[in-house]
């Protein structure tokens, strides 16, 4: 089954051109007063959104069938890994309670409460565990270990009567306000342990962001990863591979892209064997050492753009990064550099910072600073006024 996005263009469209109608129709009549013609258009914009929203569903629903279909071990081993890590995670606050009763039995409160999502995954201990050869299983196991990670400082941090994390749906007679859109709802998506509660759009956007901007991975609120398992519930299949395969290039240690100039994609760890690495897109080899095209029976030639990169950065003391190799130039201020990539190192030897004993700054790059801080307050035409002085 397919959908014709002409229709949802259709569908916006009459619904822009009901609120352009309504417009026309404000301050005509008494206040409190209602024309037939006002009610034609809420009766109208009502049933446009109840298609919309009609439409929306299926394509979720045929999302998550293709992503069952195809990604069920994955999902299957997610969802196991959150329910131990739940597990360890009461085991742990009965343990600081001294609750030797709890710490015997420590069960689940929402066993009864399966995933909608993924219906047919009920029998998880009968499917094996996958392999790390798949974008989607290691991001997803990489946030659950940045949740547990999160969770432990919480817990050395500020004890346990701080909130948990829950990443399952709440529905609620009563309406609640989302903290993000501030719009209310009755199903509350994620509450995070600081207890910010966001709906099911604002938390999508989370992950969608985190898909296009680095600084934004992991989805987080007030510090708490947002487990992977809420990734799953509000993701179509299509916007869960992609923030997976956008992850896996936030979370590379050295990056590396195809050669191909025409191509330039990202290729993942798990597609590098033998210093080589096969782009998934244009099926091109890259050589790991060189960074160039796979030269089989030749011998690695020198990339002499790179060379004389590197021989210019010599000279003019560049520096870079330990991690994404990213070429930084410090002009003024202090030797403590913080790369794009969220690595902070020493600009002098280059190492991981607070691991060295070199300055913390040179004088003169503090005297340029300042020099820099004086000019910017002087007017544009300072410099003439002075010579016509003279």
């Amino acid at each position: 089954m397919t959908f014709d996005p002409s229709i949802s263009l259709t569908l916006q469209l009459l619904r822009e051109d009901l609120e352009g109608l309504e417009n026309q129709q404000k301050g005509k009549q008494v206040a409190g007063c209602h024309t037939d013609l006002e009610v034609a258009i809420q009766c109208m914009r009502e049933d446009i959104i109840a298609t919309q929203t009609s439409i929306e569903d299926g394509k979720l629903a045929i999302s998550t069938s293709s992503a069952v279909a195809s990604d069920q071990n994955v999902l299957a081993a997610i969802k196991q890994d959150e329910d131990l890590a739940e597990q360890d995670r009461r085991y742990a606050l009965a343990l600081g309670l001294g609750d030797e009763e709890q710490t015997g039995t420590i069960t689940h409160d929402d066993d009864d409460d399966e995933d909608d999502h993924v219906p047919e995954l009920r029998d998880i201990d009968s499917v094996p565990k996958v392999q790390n050869d798949d974008a989607v299983s290691v991001v997803m196991s990489d946030l659950m270990s940045r949740v547990t990670i999160s969770d432990e400082s919480a817990s050395n941090g500020e004890g346990s009567s701080r909130a948990m994390i829950s990443s399952q749906s709440q529905i609620s007679d009563i309406q609640k306000e989302c903290v993000s859109c501030l719009e209310r709802v009755h199903t509350i998506m994620f509450r995070g342990r600081c207890g910010h509660e966001f709906c099911r759009d604002c938390v999508r956007q989370m992950f969608l962001g985190a898909t296009k901007d680095e600084e934004l991975y992991p989805p987080r609120c007030c510090g708490a990863v947002v487990p992977p398992g809420v990734a799953l519930r509000v993701l179509h299949y299509d916007e869960l591979r992609a923030f997976s395969e956008r992850a896996m290039e936030w979370t590379a240690k050295d990056r590396l892209y195809c050669a191909d100039p025409t191509c330039s994609r990202f290729i993942p760890p798990f597609s590098i064997e033998d210093e080589l690495g096969t782009c998934e897109s244009c099926k091109q080899q890259t050589h790991l050492t060189c960074r160039s095209l796979a030269h089989p029976g030749i011998d690695c030639p020198m990339d002499e753009a790179l060379h004389t990169v590197l021989e210019m950065a010599d000279s003019e003391n560049w520096r870079r990064c330990f991690h994404c190799q990213t070429m930084v130039e410090l002009q003024h201020g202090c030797n403590h550099i913080t790369c794009r990539c969220g690595r902070e190192f020493c600009y002098i030897c280059g190492r991981v910072w607070r691991t060295c004993d070199c300055p913390l700054w040179h004088e003169n790059r503090l005297i340029d600073m300042a020099n820099q801080g004086v000019d910017e307050e002087l007017p544009p035409n300072a410099n003439e006024l002075s010579h016509e002085g003279l």
